[in-house]
């Protein structure tokens, strides 16, 4: 399978500096609560604007460790890289200040590995699913901070 291409975008009522800062916040709490990835995070590790760390999730029914690789430049953009037994995604996470707010976008691809490649019409709908609803209930988070 090709690698298949996500993406996915917000719009939120706050400056682009503290969306950001808010994003960025890669704690182990940051994947507290009730979202569709719930996991728990281990093995943070920062290295000037460099992060990695390592989530485990159960998703679509299956346990899954996703090892990533993160790479900030505030307050515009991150580029990201996660990799699991299922494949490995790239991406770039962007902050663009418009009125009222800053546009928060998402894109990236999905390359199917090792067993991914046998799952990989389920995985192309499936992920791509689980990705945004993963960034809707994060910026939704944002919101209910906010208030």
């Amino acid at each position: 399978m090709a690698p298949f291409e996500y993406r996915h975008e917000t719009v939120v009522r706050a400056p682009r500096e503290e969306a950001y800062a808010w994003w960025t916040d890669f704690t182990p709490e940051d994947h507290a609560g009730d979202r569709t990835l719930h996991g728990t995070r281990t093995e943070l590790q920062r290295d000037g604007d460099s992060w990695k760390w390592t989530d485990e999730y159960v998703a679509m029914g299956l346990r899954t460790r996703w090892r990533w690789r993160v790479t900030v430049h505030p307050p515009q953009w991150e580029e990201l890289h996660g990799e699991t037994r299922l494949g490995r995604l790239d991406g770039v996470i962007t902050f663009q200040e418009v009125q009222g707010g800053t546009r928060v976008q998402e894109v990236g691809t999905f390359t199917a590995t090792g067993l991914g490649r046998l799952f990989a019409r389920v995985l192309r709908r499936s992920l791509s699913r689980l990705l945004e609803e993963d960034f809707k209930e994060h910026w939704a988070d944002f919101r209910r901070d906010r208030e």
